[in-house]
């Protein structure tokens, strides 16, 4: 006989997915799903925002709570046409699916197994999974092949879905993100839910955070009361303190020591240990900016905001970094972006490299050029002026190759260094082109494992570069002002942006564990031609000019520049 309770007890199963999860207690690895010690998962599973985001430290389960809410979506029938889940490659697919999905499944027959269905051929694969009728794709972030000018994935074409989840979104390319949501087309729920540790500020996950409404987790003092600041709220039931602000606030002062040595977060009023939970009301997430709350609730949250984790462990790796690596404290520990000031150029560090003197539109040269290849098309020329000295007297964008040329004779161009990719058949048209009129040409090919010389090839006509080390080179060129370009116009400011667009980080093979710098970014296609042109002025027969542009000081130029 089912009575009210049951009733009642199914129709909240239906509609709330952490109540569906505590209720079955699905096994997940380590034991079944409980809120117990993650009492700050309950507002995100029972979320009904169409968009959300998680900028996030490690181990806080949020990959596991949006995996079940996807489960708990397809089950039920909220999602009919299903889920797409992203991970950044196919080998995180597979991972994935091997050590937590599918024991996920076995270990909980009655909850989810028995909705997992073959379905058909290659339906119960690591990539894909018939859940009740609906389907849950798994897939790898990468573009598979290039069409034309733009990058395709054969393995999200024809996928029709109500929800696209993109896990570690700051190792993802932006092309293949706009691709997945272009998969709920046909779809009435339209949900996407981004999640990733942060890398760099203002990009990835901590841009996405931004639009959101901006959500801290707040606890509450059960010894005082107190005065409002900025990581403390008062109300008449006692002291608020976010852990996440007040460590970034004074992390000496969040962080306290108890008698037997343990660390713990501290009032920011009176200083005694706060709780992360003790009962409702001890605890909640508050959105920073609510105005953004209908367009997507977004959640940051650092390892302070878990009982597994020792702050003052916390502190002292903020104090001394494990191998000097404040970056992966920054974002592994704590949730936050971060990018160390050597690892990545400022505006102002460009615009210091400014004179008064506007582009040009022609130069006696000799002139080197490099190129960075695309629809449109990135230009960077100018002469070397002395030993390491260099000078841009054009930057320009454009998108016909004869056009290119056009300006190469204009700016008496005796050097060229063209991106091989992705265009190589019209990059060799434009080099055999180029030599008919005096101008030498070669192809650029980026290599992570090149020697530390630069390669020219003058019978493939290719130049092989290592992509650090020229990243680097010119890094330098603007950190010591060894480079002069114009000064500041629409198109400089361009330029200043893009070279700014790109920043070193340390990346490790998670098979091999070796360790490596690797420049990566978004929008950097002058920061490639700057590449290139540092190539071409630096090839042993390319004369040098004397410049007859002196960088003024910088007080100077922003006064000359209405700044």
């Amino acid at each position: 006989m089912t009575t009210d309770a049951d009733k009642l007890n199914n129709q909240l199963m239906q509609v709330d997915a952490g109540y569906w999860a505590a209720a079955w207690g699905v096994r997940l690895q380590a034991s079944k799903f409980s809120f117990k010690n993650h009492e700050y998962q309950m507002e995100p599973m029972s979320s009904t925002a169409r968009r959300r985001c998680y900028m996030k430290a490690t181990q806080g389960g949020w990959t596991e709570i949006e995996v079940l809410r996807s489960l708990h979506a397809m089950i039920y029938g909220h999602h009919p046409q299903g889920d797409l889940y992203m991970f950044p490659t196919t080998d995180d697919v597979q991972e994935f699916s091997k050590s937590r999905f599918n024991p996920l499944i076995v270990a909980n027959k009655n909850a989810i197994g028995k909705y997992v269905k073959s379905g058909g051929k290659g339906t119960d694969t690591a990539s894909l999974k018939k859940i009740n009728e609906a389907f849950l794709y798994l897939r790898g972030a990468r573009l598979s092949q290039k069409v034309s000018d733009q990058n395709e994935s054969s393995k999200m074409r024809g996928i029709p879905v109500d929800s696209v989840k993109f896990d570690e979104l700051d190792l993802m390319d932006e092309s293949v993100i706009a691709k997945a949501r272009g998969r709920m087309g046909h779809s009435m729920v339209k949900e996407e839910v981004y999640l990733s540790n942060p890398l760099v500020p203002g990009e990835g996950i901590d841009k996405i955070f931004a639009t959101s409404d901006q959500r801290y987790w707040w606890r509450r003092c059960r010894h005082c009361t107190g005065v409002v600041s900025t990581a403390v709220a008062t109300t008449s039931s006692g002291t608020w303190t976010c852990a996440e602000k007040f460590f970034i606030e004074d992390p000496e002062r969040c962080v306290g020591k108890d008698k037997d040595g343990k660390g713990y977060i501290a009032c920011r009023n009176c200083g005694r240990p706060v709780p992360i939970y003790f009962g409702i009301g001890s605890a909640e997430w508050r959105a920073d900016l609510p105005s953004n709350s209908d367009f997507m609730h977004g959640y940051q949250h650092s390892q302070l905001t878990s009982v597994y984790n020792d702050p003052l462990e916390i502190l002292d790796a903020f104090r001394n970094p494990p191998e000097g690596n404040l970056a992966d404290v920054y974002r592994l520990r704590l949730g936050l972006p971060y990018i160390a000031a050597e690892d990545r150029l400022t505006r102002a560090q460009v615009q210091e490299c400014c004179t008064p003197h506007p582009m040009p539109h022609s130069h006696s040269g000799p002139c080197a050029m490099g190129v960075d290849v695309g629809k449109i098309k990135h230009i960077v020329i100018g002469p070397k002026t002395g030993k390491d000295q260099y000078e841009n007297v054009k930057m320009a964008r454009l998108s016909k190759w004869d056009d290119i040329l056009d300006m190469a004779v204009k700016f008496n161009v005796k050097m060229a260094i063209v991106d091989i990719r992705p265009y190589e058949d019209s990059a060799r048209e434009f080099q055999k082109n180029a030599k008919k009129l005096g101008i030498k040409v070669y192809l650029c090919e980026y290599k992570e494992n090149a020697t530390n010389d630069y390669a020219y090839n003058d019978h493939t006509g290719i130049v092989a570069a290592n992509r650090t080390q020229i990243f680097d080179a010119t890094h330098r060129l603007i950190t010591e002002q060894r480079l002069v370009i114009p000064r500041r116009d629409e198109e400089v400011d361009e330029y200043t942006k893009q070279m700014c667009g790109a920043y070193k980080i340390l990346e490790t093979n998670k098979k091999t564990g070796t360790s490596v710098y690797r420049y990566k970014g978004k929008n950097e296609h002058y920061r490639n031609a700057q590449n290139y042109h540092f190539l071409a002025a630096n090839k042993s027969n390319m004369p040098r000019v004397k410049s007859n542009r002196k960088r003024q000081t910088s007080a100077k130029i922003k006064v000359r520049n209405g700044r």
